[in-house]
């Protein structure tokens, strides 16, 4: 369990499993025959719980494997905004994105899955994009709220997001191709010093 997780309420952290158990289902069942062959009824008797409990955690089947977790970008933005005020912008960055990578190194499997989804069915791409786009808004909302700017006419904040969101990427498609040799953690916050050595803020 990570450290986010041990600061969750028992309800809390139970809901989570189950909204990680129906997108693990619906992930793994897309995998293996194609989202067009793949039924919320088929999931749910999967999980083992009820149709409507599924959309309880998603408005529909495609949102359980491109938006996984709709909590995240609110997360991020908040980790970003509560940071010390001693951390630079991209530290700040740097440690609200990990909080939220902090599963990754036993979540390999997910991220393979995903990525073969996403090439076994194609119509998925917008969804997924636009997932990542969200996020990417609130980081630049973020960003801009902590220092002090408009995110509608200053460059700064966008540019601090995206690059983090560049860094982030970079690192796991690196320690995909290097595991098991290296681990996810020294990977990515190599990717961070590279940039915090080029770009001050």
């Amino acid at each position: 369990m990570s450290t986010a997780d041990h600061s969750l309420g028992l309800r809390e952290r139970k809901k989570r499993a189950t909204r990680d158990a129906l997108a693990g289902a619906a992930l793994r069942m897309a995998a293996d025959r194609g989202i067009e062959n793949v039924t919320v009824e088929a999931v749910t008797e999967a999980v083992g719980v009820s149709v409507r409990t599924f959309f309880n955690y998603f408005p529909c089947l495609e949102d359980a494997i491109t938006r996984a977790d709709r909590d995240n970008a609110e997360r991020m933005r908040q980790a970003v905004l509560d940071a010390p005020e001693e951390l630079s912008a991209l530290s700040a960055l740097r440690e609200a994105i990990a909080r939220e990578l902090a599963h990754i190194e036993r979540d390999h499997e997910r991220w393979e899955l995903q990525t073969a989804v996403l090439r076994r069915s194609p119509s998925l791409l917008p969804g997924f994009l636009a997932a990542q786009g969200a996020d990417e808004r609130a980081l630049v909302a973020a960003v801009a709220e902590r220092l002090g700017r408009d995110p509608d006419s200053d460059l700064r904040p966008r540019l601090l997001a995206h690059v983090a969101i560049a860094a982030v990427g970079a690192a796991v498609e690196l320690w995909v191709a290097s595991r098991p040799t290296r681990t996810f953690e020294s990977i990515y916050r190599e990717a961070f010093a590279s940039l915090a050595a080029g770009l001050n803020d």
